[in-house]
C-alpha cells in the first residue's frame, strides 16, 4: 500500500502569496519542534507560532511507540496554535532516520520531434521517468532531487526550463525510506487531526536553511548532529548529490557520560550542557563541579577533564564516521568549502575546533537563516531543520500527501510510461 507520491524538485516555483500561512513540524528523537510562519507583503518569512516539547516515543528518528509520539506531537503543536493564534494549516513534515536510503538514477523524455522550448512540465516528465526503479515492497520513494539536466549532447546544465532541445535527460538522487517507518511517523501526524503537505528528508531542510550561495555551488559537506541520528548532505553545483543518515547521535554523548559517571540520564544532559567540552587539553585539570549521581547521596563531585575525556572519545567515532561516509561518496576531493556543522550536539564547546583539527578541512557552525521575525529565538543550530521546513514550504510547490492510496492497475502504469514517450 503506498502512502507517498512526493518528492517534486522544479525550476521556477511559483512566488508565495503574501501572508499564506507555512506550518512545519520537526519529529526528532530529543525534541519536538511545530512552527507557524506567515510570508509578509515584502516576502520575509516571520514565525508567529512555535511549540517545543522533549520527543516521546521515539529513537534515532524512528517512531517506536505510536501513543507516546503523538501525544508529543500534539502538545508541540497546541503551543504553536495557541501562540499563533490561529490553527495549523497542511504541514511540512520532516523525516529522517537510519531507515533513508538514496540511489542515483536517469531519466529521459522526448522533447518534440522537430524540438522546442522545454518546460516545467518536460522536467517532472524526466524526474518521473528517473523514479522509475525497482524498488522492494518495504520502500517507498520520499524524493526525487535533480542534480543536473543534459538537453541532447549538452550536459551540467541546472536549469533547463525555456532551452531549447528534442531530448531532456536528468541525473537525479532518489531517497526511499522505508514504508513502515513512514507510515508510522504520517499516522501520528494523522492520529492529531492534522494534514501533511509534503515530507522533507531532514538534511535537505537543514541545508536551505544554514549553507550559503558559494558553498553549494563550490561543494560543501552538511553534518546536521542531532538527537538519535547525524545527517549527512554533500552540496555540488548547487544541488546535494549525496545523503546518508549515520545512526548516531547527541543520546550516545549523553549516554557515555550517565554510564561512566553513573548518573542519571537527565542529570548527565544538563551537565553536558552546562560544563562540556570535547577538547580535553582545554579544561583545567583540577575544574570540578558537583552534579548528580545514583546511591542515596544522589550526589557526586565530577572531574571537568574527566567529563571532557569522555565527550572527546565519543566526538572522535563521529568524526570518524563522517569521515569515512564522505570518502565512501568519491566526492571528499571536491569540498573546498568543507564541512558546516548544525544541529544541537554542533553547540557542545569545542566540537567544531575538534572536528577542523582531525578532518583538516575548513568547519564552521551553521545556524538558520531565513526568518526576519520570530515568537522564539530560532538562532541556534538545533532549529535548522525546523527553519529549512519553513523555507521549503516558502520556495517549493508542493501537494498533499495522501494515505493510504491503492496502487495504481498495471494497466495504468504502463500507460503513464508510455506517455514519457510521447512528445508534447
Amino acid at each position: 500500500m503506498k502512502i507517498l507520491n512526493i518528492g517534486r524538485e522544479s525550476a521556477n516555483e511559483p512566488e508565495p502569496v503574501a501572508n499564506e500561512a507555512i506550518c512545519a513540524i520537526d519529529v526528532g528523537t530529543t525534541k519536538i519542534v511545530a512552527l507557524i510562519a506567515e510570508v509578509d507583503d515584502n516576502d520575509d518569512l516571520r514565525v508567529i507560532g512555535a511549540g517545543r516539547m522533549p520527543a516521546q516515543g521515539l529513537r534515532r528518528g524512528v517512531v517506536v511507540n505510536t501513543k507516546e509520539a503523538t501525544a508529543a506531537i500534539g502538545q508541540a503543536v497546541e503551543q504553536a496554535v495557541q501562540s499563533a493564534g490561529q490553527p495549523m494549516r497542511p504541514l511540512l513534515l520532516g523525516i529522517s532516520g537510519s531507515h533513508i536510503n538514496a540511489m542515483s538514477s536517469k531519466g529521459a523524455v522526448a522533447v518534440g520531434r522537430n524540438g522546442r522550448n522545454i518546460t516545467t512540465e518536460d522536467t517532472q516528465r524526466a524526474l518521473e521517468q528517473a523514479k522509475s526503479v525497482a524498488l522492494p515492497h518495504n520502500r517507498e520513494i520520499i524524493h526525487a532531487v535533480p542534480r543536473s539536466y543534459t538537453i541532447d549532447d549538452q550536459k551540467g546544465i541546472q536549469d533547463p526550463v525555456g532551452m531549447f532541445g528534442y531530448r531532456l535527460e536528468v541525473d537525479a538522487s532518489i531517497i526511499t525510506g522505508a514504508s513502515s517507518a513512514v507510515a508510522n511517523l504520517v499516522h501520528c501526524v494523522h492520529d492529531n487531526g492534522l494534514e501533511i503537505e509534503d515530507l522533507v528528508l531532514e538534511p535537505l531542510a537543514s541545508g536551505l536553511a544554514v549553507l550559503n550561495d558559494d558553498e553549494r555551488r563550490l561543494g560543501v559537506a552538511l553534518v546536521d548532529v542531532g538527537g538519535g541520528t547525524s545527517d549527512l548532505a554533500i552540496y555540488l553545483e548547487n544541488a546535494p548529490w549525496h545523503t546518508v543518515i549515520i545512526d548516531v547521535g547527541g543520546d550516545h554523548f549523553t549516554r557515555d557520560v550517565a554510564m561512566g559517571l553513573r548518573m542519571p540520564y537527565p542529570k548527565a544532559e544538563a551537565l553536558i550542557k552546562q560544563f562540556g567540552s570535547a577538547l580535553p587539553g582545554h579544561v583545567p585539570a583540577d575544574a570540578e563541579v558537583r552534579s548528580g549521581a545514583f546511591g542515596e547521596e544522589g550526589q557526586q563531585v565530577v572531574s571537568r577533564r574527566v567529563l571532557a575525556e569522555i565527550l572527546n572519545a565519543r566526538a572522535q567515532d563521529v568524526l570518524d564516521l563522517i569521515l569515512r561516509e564522505v570518502k565512501r561518496s568519491g566526492y571528499d576531493g571536491l569540498l573546498p568549502a568543507g564541512i558546516v556543522l548544525t544541529g544541537g550536539v554542533a553547540q557542545l564547546s569545542g566540537f567544531a575546533e575538534m572536528s577542523r583539527d582531525q578532518l583538516q578541512w575548513p568547519v564552521r557552525v551553521g545556524r538558520p537563516k531565513g526568518v526576519a521575525s520570530s515568537v522564539i529565538d530560532l538562532s541556534s543550530p538545533e532549529y535548522a531543520t525546523a527553519v529549512g521546513l519553513l523555507l521549503w514550504g516558502k520556495r517549493h510547490e508542493v501537494e498533499p500527501v495522501i494515505s493510504p492510496e491503492p496502487l495504481p492497475g498495471v494497466f495504468d502504469r504502463i500507460i503513464k510510461w508510455l506517455r514519457n514517450f510521447v512528445p508534447q
